[in-house]
């Protein structure tokens, strides 16, 4: 197989499911002699239905299960694993937290970035970023409480969302990433939704309960938004975005 052979296809409408189908079936191929114990689902926007672009990336989370976890077998032994494996077949490198794929003929460029991770109880996934720093995150909740959210809400949930991406790109917020700023909207109450205001509401809340505001947990209801780790923000950060985005 040719590192050809795992580019997405072309399509028209912005199949998400057929290409996430597609991404994860052409990396089982890429994997067939990994002997230990794995799990890939998707995350990201895609799948999350808060893609602005129909040439996003599609990402997957690969994980190493519990059961091929022990022995000094942990995660830095699996992504090295991964590495040799799939770079028997295709050009592999280790991004910022990814492993990327790389296909520069691709409609899609670097079309699927793939998390390399270790199962970490129940629903988890630990990690490390290329300086080191551990990371947990619960991937599965956050997309189970996302659509439920975008159900309680009629769909403005993530209409939201999309709509704060795409100002975010207009007004040039380099430093607003799609995480954060799902997981602010995600805390608007669903009652704010529907009088169309959620920054309104943030911009509040910061203001006026900045206890509260600095306690906000990510969409997954387990991690914090704000504090020194490698994957959270601070308030003032995010205000400033909050600031921005409720005048565009």
């Amino acid at each position: 197989m040719t590192a050809a052979m795992l580019r997405l296809p072309e399509v028209t409408g912005g199949d998400d499911a057929f290409l996430v189908a597609w991404a994860e079936g052409e990396l089982r191929r890429g994997l067939g002699a990994l002997a230990r114990p794995y799990e890939i689902f998707a995350q990201g926007s895609r799948v999350n239905g808060t893609a602005v672009e129909q040439g996003s990336d599609v990402d997957l989370v690969l994980m190493l299960t519990a059961a091929g976890i022990g022995d000094g077998y942990g995660w830095e032994e699996f992504r090295d694993d991964v590495l040799a494996t799939l770079g028997e077949s295709h050009v592999v490198r280790m991004g910022r937290r990814c492993l990327n794929v790389d296909d520069p003929g691709s409609l899609f460029g670097e079309m699927v970035d793939v998390l390399v991770a270790v199962e970490h109880g129940p629903g988890g996934v630990f990690f490390r970023d290329l300086e080191g720093r551990p990371i947990v995150n619960f991937p599965k909740q956050h997309r189970m409480r996302g659509n439920t959210k975008d159900a309680r809400t009629g769909g403005r949930f993530k209409a939201a969302v999309r709509a704060a991406k795409r100002a975010r790109t207009a007004a040039g917020l380099v430093d607003a990433p799609s995480y954060l700023l799902e997981c602010l909207l995600f805390n608007v109450p669903d009652h704010v939704y529907r009088t169309g205001a959620p920054f309104a509401w943030l911009q509040r809340c910061h203001r006026e309960e900045p206890a509260t505001f600095a306690g906000l947990l990510c969409q997954n209801g387990i991690n914090r938004i704000f504090g020194p780790g490698p994957d959270q923000w601070t308030p003032g950060a995010a205000a400033r975005i909050i600031d921005v985005l409720h005048e565009v």
